[in-house]
């Protein structure tokens, strides 16, 4: 899905939500107990000054509790070389082709509109890495499952922002949980240190 049609997704499920400010909930199951997470800055030399916090165990130094792995995904040595999470950091996600990742369920709401993370593509010349956003509709619980963004690979590196549209759905000042689908096609790929941003600025 193109930058422009993910644009378009969110203007729509923004008027969508804001429309109905009455029906709070209505569109996504709400979340409660979402903490206040420590934020930091892992992109900044990168001259993305954002704030983000880090997915539940999204640097693999404490293993995966919380997240489903998939075909075969498991922790490994050997860090991005980025390091963005400390010198020490010594771990990364490893998915062979065919597996999946899903990460633990992440609050979200209007301000939570950007997900990024460190990857690299081990083999392969056309595979990618799609990522995947499920959340639940608060009307009969149903999962949707929303494709926000591919990558192309290379060695360890910084994606690109994926907006998540789904932060748009819940009625102002509200959130919901989310969880991400990592599945790369054709080849094994490696992730790490992912991260959402909270639209703060410090």
């Amino acid at each position: 899905m193109t930058r422009a049609a993910l644009g378009a997704c969110a203007a729509i499920a923004a008027a969508a939500a804001l429309a109905s400010p009455a029906q709070a909930g209505v569109l996504t199951k709400s979340a409660t107990d979402c903490g206040d997470p420590q934020l930091t800055q892992p992109f900044k030399r990168w001259l993305d000054y954002s704030h983000y916090k880090l997915v539940d165990n999204g640097a693999f130094e404490e293993g995966t509790e919380g997240w489903t792995l998939r075909g075969g995904a498991r922790v490994v040595n050997g860090n991005a070389t980025q390091r963005v999470g400390g010198a020490d950091d010594s771990k990364s996600l490893l998915l062979r082709a065919g597996a999946t990742a899903t990460t633990p369920p992440v609050c979200v709401g209007l301000h939570e509109p950007t997900l990024r993370y460190f990857a690299r593509k081990n083999s392969g010349l056309l595979s990618t890495l799609t990522v995947t956003v499920l959340f639940q509709l608060e009307l009969g619980g149903t999962w949707i499952a929303l494709p926000i963004g591919a990558d192309l690979g290379g060695s360890w590196h910084p994606s690109a922002p994926h907006l998540l549209v789904a932060n748009y759905l819940p009625a102002p000042g509200e959130y919901t949980n989310v969880r991400f689908v990592f599945a790369p096609l054709l080849s094994h790929w490696e992730i790490d240190d992912v991260y959402v941003d909270p639209w703060n600025r410090a």
